[in-house]
């Protein structure tokens, strides 16, 4: 494919190593007839695709340009910062997208999805792509599966700018690819969700994560970690015990297999476990809250199982547990902090629920099939959970003389089942916003997931994507696949762990050291915002400030600019101060696109900031000194106290 423009746009590419791989593997098939580029009236390049039966025109056949302006400018508005660019074509869109946004932008503000590589190779060929392949702003997603542009997407995806979002699509794409782009908007919506959850539950129990991670950060450095549970259950069996109320028609069937078969409960299903003799071999906590620590009670002293735990977990939970622990990490909190002071923890997801987090568990054990039992996601038969929860004794302290446990938990089932589903056989489930968000992500990951996943619930709503069988029918097919589960679990738990607690206690000494700094900085800023409040420059436009005036202005927005440069130390502030956060960025934007802001709106935004740190400092502060002297204490675990080394 000779053209003028394609040597020039192929050396462009070497920006983008990923398109570099994906044209010279399409290469070969650059000569295709079925793609014909041919010139419009106004001499720009159109391109027609002849394919089942059936041809799109990707381009109007009169002024291309033209066309693709009127689409954007169907979409586009002021309040539009992030673009996502549905079917390329031959880059149309992508120029009138890229200039209309304003000026510098940043990176990954417009993602560019083209589902067929070949329509990218004939753009290669028939424009001159440098300027949108040179451009910062752009991540191009080119011959990538619905779900792995929506593992791209999430990387970068920034909560705060989710409503500044807009969505430009390429008619003529979505109609040959109409089945990948709905499954594409779909993803989308689904992480679209998660991150506004994400950022709700940030709000409210930030704190509490926050503050857990510090209380049990001895343990997230000392504890065997669940990584040294991956791989070691390649084909074997493994059973996702979760908490919904059709466990009571199953749990018995659990004994039956659990010298074979791997069996991982959620928290909430622990108690009921054990109340029927049945002992699962590793038990999962993530949540931060006390009540969740209840579902512990009763249960502490059960060392025949190993409880995992990520740093979040409440601390009663970790202190009163007699049995074996090991750690977990979603990856987020104190874990980049930890990480080069042990071997590797072992990270798991963790998307609201604690069953997903064993699903992924499993996963990354490589067990094969992966069976749940108590996953309804659903209220089903007037229940919230299978009876012995500990939302039954939450639910018993309401109970008087008038009403009874059964009442109050229907009243919170009428109040909280705002979704209902049919079901196939004819049934009606009704379920809560957050289990419906559990049950998209679930049914989102079994079609990506290799190893076979069967749901042996025997109810709920659960269905799509996943094998329903009876657990009576799983025990039968899968009993020969069964490994010698013990074993592998005591051999992985007891092997000592390497941590290297003097060099965390060092790294944590550092870390005061610039919160103290900061303190000193916030000291000094401060003074500088009681000093320009009180000048008569106060009123005037900072563009307007000359003299000593100017020059305390430009060192306090130096001072704010700069406060938090420390990562590790702005991810904590971020954690604490989340509702600030937000408002802040947004306040700041309005305040840079105001050519008429006063220069005291800058100095009592930037003193409303310098409170929020001052906050976090009093906050922040003796959780690590209480983590320091932890980390002092005579070492109560198997721990090798020596240097890491990779």
């Amino acid at each position: 494919m000779e053209s003028p423009f394609l040597k020039a746009n192929l050396q462009a590419l070497v920006r983008h190593p990923h398109l570099v791989a994906m044209a010279q593997q399409h290469a070969d098939a650059a000569s295709d007839a079925s793609y014909r580029v041919e010139p419009a009236r106004t001499g720009l390049p159109t391109l027609t695709i002849a394919t089942g039966g059936k041809t799109f025109s990707y381009h109007s056949r009169y002024d291309p340009l033209a066309e693709a302006a009127r689409q954007a400018d169907s979409v586009l508005q002021p309040q539009h910062t992030n673009v996502m660019i549905l079917g390329a074509g031959l880059g149309y869109l992508v120029d009138v997208v890229l200039e209309k946004l304003a000026r510098p932008g940043f990176e990954r503000q417009v993602y560019v999805v083209e589902p067929d590589p070949q329509v990218f190779l004939r753009a290669l060929a028939s424009r001159d792509m440098r300027p949108a392949l040179n451009d910062p702003r752009i991540e191009w997603c080119v011959g990538m599966t619905p779900d792995e542009f929506g593992d791209r997407w999430a990387m970068g995806l920034d909560w705060v700018n989710l409503d500044a979002l807009a969505v430009v699509e390429h008619p003529p794409s979505l109609s040959r690819f109409h089945g990948y782009f709905e499954r594409l908007k779909e993803k989308v919506l689904y992480l679209a969700n998660r991150s506004k959850g994400n950022l709700v539950t940030l709000m409210h129990t930030g704190n509490e994560f926050h503050s857990n991670s510090f209380a049990n950060l001895r343990a997230a450095l000392t504890l065997p970690g669940v990584g040294r549970m991956f791989g070691r259950f390649a084909g074997v069996p493994a059973v996702i015990v979760a908490a919904g109320p059709s466990l009571e028609k199953n749990a018995a069937l659990l004994a039956d297999i659990r010298d074979r078969f791997l069996v991982i409960a959620v928290d909430t299903s622990f108690r009921q476990l054990v109340a029927r003799n049945i002992r699962p071999h590793i038990v999962l906590a993530a949540d931060p809250s006390y009540l969740n620590s209840l579902d512990f009670v009763g249960v502490e002293n059960e060392t025949g199982v190993v409880l995992a735990v990520e740093p979040m977990t409440h601390p009663d939970i970790i202190e009163q547990f007699r049995g074996p622990k090991m750690a977990m990490t979603f990856g987020g909190g104190l874990q980049t902090l930890i990480e080069p002071f042990r071997e590797p923890t072992g990270k798991v997801v963790c998307w609201g629920s604690i069953a997903t987090t064993a699903f992924d568990l499993a996963r990354s054990c490589g067990c094969d099939p992966i069976v749940f039992v108590g996953l309804d996601l659903s209220f089903q038969d007037g229940k919230l959970y299978a009876r012995g929860s500990y939302s039954d004794d939450v639910f018993y302290d309401r109970v008087h003389p008038l009403t009874s446990l059964e009442h109050e938990t229907v009243e919170y089932i009428q109040t909280r089942g705002t979704h209902r589903i049919a079901m196939s056989d004819g049934s009606v489930l009704y379920t809560d916003q957050n289990m419906h968000m559990y049950r998209a992500w679930f049914e989102d990951q079994f079609r990506q997931t290799a190893a076979k996943v069967v749901n042996a619930t025997e109810g709920g709503v659960v269905t799509r994507h996943v094998t329903c069988m009876t657990m009576a029918d799983v025990v039968k097919t899968y009993a020969d696949k069964g490994a010698p589960i013990a074993g592998i679990m005591r051999e992985v738990v007891e092997k000592p762990v390497r941590a290297d607690v003097p060099g965390m206690i060092a790294r944590l000494e550092e870390l005061m050291k610039v919160l103290r700094q900061q303190q000193d900085d916030v000291r000094r800023a401060a003074a500088l915002c009681r000093k320009l409040a009180g000048a008569a420059s106060r009123d005037a436009q900072p563009s307007a400030l000359t003299g000593p005036a100017l020059v305390q202005y430009r060192e306090l927005l130096e001072l704010h600019d700069h406060l938090l440069d420390d990562m590790t130390v702005y991810g904590w502030y971020a954690v604490h101060q989340t509702r600030f956060v937000n408002r802040h960025a947004l306040e700041l934007k309005r305040l840079r696109a105001d050519e008429t802001a006063k220069t005291l709106a800058w100095i009592e935004e930037i003193g409303l900031f310098l409170e929020s740190v001052t906050k976090f400092h009093e906050y922040q502060y003796p959780l690590m000194e209480a983590a320091i002297h932890s980390l002092a204490a005579p070492a109560r675990d198997a721990v090798q106290e020596r240097p890491v080394t990779p």
